[in-house]
């Protein structure tokens, strides 16, 4: 059946392809016969009375509509996707006008016996050269003239009722000017450009097919102002994220929108155009996957992630499946989490996504749960991202932070010992290092529990360390957007306190990067890039949903939460630190654990349970400051 559908697509597109051509061959045959009679009218009218030239011409018809069939397919007219026309096509068809209305001219003398007025060639090549273009640049001639009109007169067609967008680009390049040339592909609205701002001092007091370039992006508050703008559009897609930050810190938002041209491929106008999101002012560049290295690594095997329903757990379940493991089991606390996540890889792959995926229900404090499900799939590699995170609830309840990020970690790492699994990964904080929090200690010590194992079987046990991620569950930048719908105020609790961000994608490639170049026993660091400000991050979010921060809506310093530091460290000082063939990427070895015989004793026999939660993570993890504020 599939295959009779193909047979029937290409019979479809093959047949109108055949009527296009023939279409054009009918006209360029009437364009021909067209353009000499126009020229011998106007030619014997205006300079001689060589008036049986005309009836000669139409007598002999028959001659130009083979000579421009020929000419124009030895030539090549019929081949070039005139969507796109570059030089190539403007030299075929020129080469082909000229050879054509060269070739009757021949034929007129040997039917008359005398030579034409070379200047009457000349015209109908001139006529049958612009007839032909004009033809095939229909489209781009109406989009230009409707712009220009635009442009012109400021308003739109009558029965238009709506207002045009008043326009200002940013970038004079390729992009601008493919864009300013499709007016009818720049959404639903019409939109007037009403000027071009470009870095590049030379293009200044230039005209971009009729749309001046007035300066550079300094200018972007004044021209506002002046001309009313309503919408700002970057026309380089590849503009660094700093560039982005500083053309949206620059526009009033509150008068203006801003958007990003991502690329012209689309004939969607809503796949060219977007809003500015917090990903164009991160100021980092996406890591992109090394999928020959994971497919070597992974392929057919089958792989657990604890945590499966997670923001990060969920996001290497998506890598995952577009690598060729043989299965991914989710494994998760909330069974809501795993249904949701499984009906999106099915929706997404389809049969692959059905037979390749399987949830489980289950915590990592459940050993024997565990062992269940380890004994089911029998996994080859294990990404364990189950664990609690949010620092102020569990500075409120260290005991709930031991369970789960220090026995949990412990069972799953001895579950995957026991069954002999290839190569356990756990995904570690930032907040790791050096602590001030419950949080942050109770993964150091589960970074300690991970790596100890390492020699004690043939699985491989390794950390990858990093810092917060935008838009995770429970982060700051789900809460500002909800104050902002609010109405503000936005909280922020301190005017200096920095944080390394890096996207949900981003960390999950890396954290399956880094794995697969692991040996045992180290803790890779993932390059976070330079740390943000989270007030300039709250004024950023402001801005993009068209309010000014502190005018519209408020930032309010509340202070900082129990365990809550300045700034994050992603490197003790005894640790040490190594490239990798990935630049993002960066691996300690740390020195082993002298108190880790007695860490497992004391998790094993559950003795942690008969001290307080801080004295037994200070006891372990000696680094540890307990931070009231």
């Amino acid at each position: 059946m599939l295959k009779k559908r193909k047979q029937y697509g290409m019979i479809v597109i093959m047949r109108r392809r055949f009527l296009k051509i023939a279409l054009f061959v009918i006209l360029d045959s009437l364009f021909t016969l067209m353009s000499w009679i126009v020229a011998l009218f106007v030619f014997t009218f205006l300079f001689t009375r060589e008036y049986y030239l005309i009836i000669t011409v139409m007598q002999n018809a028959w001659i130009m509509v083979i000579a421009c069939v020929v000419f124009y397919t030895i030539c090549g007219v019929y081949r070039g996707l005139w969507q796109h026309p570059g030089m190539g096509s403007m030299v075929r068809i020129v080469t082909a006008s000229a050879l054509v209305s060269f070739s009757v001219y021949v034929s007129l003398q040997v039917i008359t016996g005398m030579w034409p007025n070379p200047g009457l060639g000349m015209m109908a090549f001139y006529f049958l050269l612009t007839m032909s273009i004009i033809i095939r640049l229909y489209r781009r001639v109406w989009d230009i003239s409707v712009n220009y009109l635009r442009r012109l007169f400021g308003k739109v067609k009558d029965g238009d009722r709506e207002e045009p967008i008043r326009t200002l680009l940013v970038g004079a390049g390729d992009s601008a000017s493919v864009f300013i040339l499709h007016p009818s592909q720049q959404g639903s609205r019409p939109r007037v450009i009403l000027g071009i701002l470009d870095c590049d001092r030379r293009k200044h007091g230039y005209q971009l097919h009729g749309v001046s370039i007035l300066g550079d992006d300094s200018m972007i508050p004044k021209l506002v102002e002046e001309k009313n703008i309503d919408e700002i559009i970057i026309t380089v897609p590849s503009m660094k994220n700093e560039d982005v930050r500083r053309i949206v810190q620059l526009t009033p938002i509150k008068r203006c929108k801003v958007r990003l041209l991502t690329g012209l491929s689309s004939d969607k106008a809503s796949e060219k155009l977007r809003d500015i999101n917090i990903n164009d002012l991160l100021g980092r560049q996406e890591a992109q996957l090394n999928e020959g290295k994971l497919n070597s690594w992974l392929k057919g095997k089958t792989v657990l992630v604890t945590g499966g329903g997670g923001s990060i757990g969920s996001e290497i379940c998506r890598q995952l499946m577009m690598l060729d493991v043989g299965k991914i089991v989710i494994f998760d606390i909330s069974e809501n989490n795993i249904y949701n996540l499984k009906s999106e890889l099915v929706v997404s792959f389809g049969q692959t996504g059905r037979y390749r995926v399987a949830g489980r229900v289950g915590s990592v404090q459940d050993k024997y749960r565990l062992n269940d499900v380890f004994d089911e799939f029998k996994p080859s590699v294990v990404f364990h991202a189950a664990a609690y995170k949010h620092v102020p609830l569990m500075e409120e309840c260290p005991r709930l932070a031991i369970d789960n990020n220090v026995v949990g970690t412990y069972n799953t790492a001895q579950t995957a010992l026991n069954h002999g699994t290839e190569r356990f990964v756990m995904v570690s904080t930032d907040k790791a290092v050096n602590p001030t929090n419950v949080m942050g200690a109770s993964k150091r010590t589960a970074e300690l529990i991970t790596l100890g194992l390492n020699n004690k079987s043939i699985t491989e046990f390794v950390c990858v360390r990093f810092g917060n991620v935008l838009d995770s569950n429970g982060s700051v930048i789900p809460l500002f957007r909800r104050q902002i719908e609010a109405g503000g105020p936005v909280t922020v609790t301190h005017k200096d306190i920095i944080r390394y961000f890096m996207t949900i994608p981003e960390a999950a490639k890396l954290v399956l990067e880094a794995a697969a170049m692991a040996k045992g026993g180290e803790i890779f660091i993932l390059d976070m890039g330079e740390q943000i400000r989270i007030a300039d991050l709250a004024e950023n979010l402001i801005r993009m949903a068209g309010f000014t921060p502190n005018i519209d809506i408020k930032i309010e310093y509340t202070g900082l939460r129990p365990g809550e530091k300045l700034f994050e460290e992603l490197l003790l000082d005894e640790e040490g630190l190594q490239k990798t063939p990935n630049d993002k990427i960066f691996v300690a070895k740390p020195p082993p654990c002298p108190t880790f015989n007695e860490l497992i004793i004391c998790i094993e026999d559950k003795l942690f349970e008969e001290v307080d939660e801080r004295v037994f993570l200070k006891k372990y993890v000696p680094e540890y400051e307990h931070k009231a504020n």
